[in-house]
């Protein structure tokens, strides 16, 4: 499927930038729908069953894929694919809408399925998609004591890139299974052996949450605000984003 969208957008795509006042989606009446549908799914065939939705602007629609949202113009045997973004609030409408899914998804996952560092009571939250093996990840977590004491609660969801079955997956669910996860992580990142272990755990389940999210690498960084980051993010640029102070930190 990415391969045909990018072939697509290769040849057919365009950005489509509009000066908007508003930003929100209804619903189009069936049959404008089903005509939008039957010259897409010709070129993306997942449109076949895949939500689309009218947009502020006249004549473009909005098909909500797996991997993301994409904005389509359809005109006879024309088609016009790409990004919407509204000029006026600089707001890419795709990327606003695939955070808004990803913050509904993570607000739906109960913390009971994450290793948290942190005050139970703190002021701002940042929830990570991460992999034992990645080098920014362990970056990243050199880094988390920081944003601690600064108030901010770190929140880690496991997404080995490898796939369930690798040894990335099979690490993490050691650290899982440990009595001290926190401690068990921390050493794990550090490179050193976590003993085997195994019992009923959530690392398969949050790594099909994160390809649902549309998660593609890690670290992947979403803000209590609903905002995503992916890529390693300096400790003190993600608490200017939070809007917490960087002296708070110790600094």
């Amino acid at each position: 499927m990415q391969h045909t969208l990018r072939k697509m957008t290769s040849t057919i795509t365009g950005c489509l930038i509009v000066g908007l006042g508003m930003t929100s989606v209804q619903a189009k009446p069936l049959d404008d729908v089903d005509k939008v549908r039957a010259e897409l799914v010709k070129m993306v065939p997942p449109a076949s069953d895949a939500p689309i939705l009218e947009t502020p602007v006249d004549g473009i629609y909005r098909l909500e894929l797996e991997n993301g949202f994409y904005y389509a113009y359809v005109d006879g045997d024309h088609i016009l694919f790409g990004d919407l973004v509204n000029t006026k609030d600089k707001v890419n409408l795709g990327e606003q809408a695939k955070s808004e899914r990803t913050a509904a998804l993570i607000e739906g996952t109960p913390m009971d399925k994450m290793i948290v560092y942190g005050p139970k009571n703190a002021k701002r939250h940042v929830t990570v998609f991460t992999d034992i093996d990645c080098g920014y990840c362990r970056k990243l977590h050199l880094e988390v004591p920081k944003l601690n004491e600064a108030g901010v609660q770190v929140r880690y969801l496991a997404f080995p890139r490898a796939g369930v079955g690798s040894e990335s997956h099979k690490k993490y669910v050691s650290v899982w299974c440990n009595a001290d996860q926190q401690t068990a992580l921390t050493d794990a990142k550090a490179g050193k052996n976590v003993p085997p272990a195994s019992c009923d755990n959530p690392v398969a389940e949050t790594y099909e949450l994160g390809r649902k999210a549309g998660v593609s690498g890690t670290p992947t960084i979403i803000l209590d605000d609903g905002t995503v980051t992916p890529g390693y993010v300096p400790y003190n640029v993600l608490l200017e984003r939070l809007g917490v102070a960087v002296e708070e930190a110790g600094e």
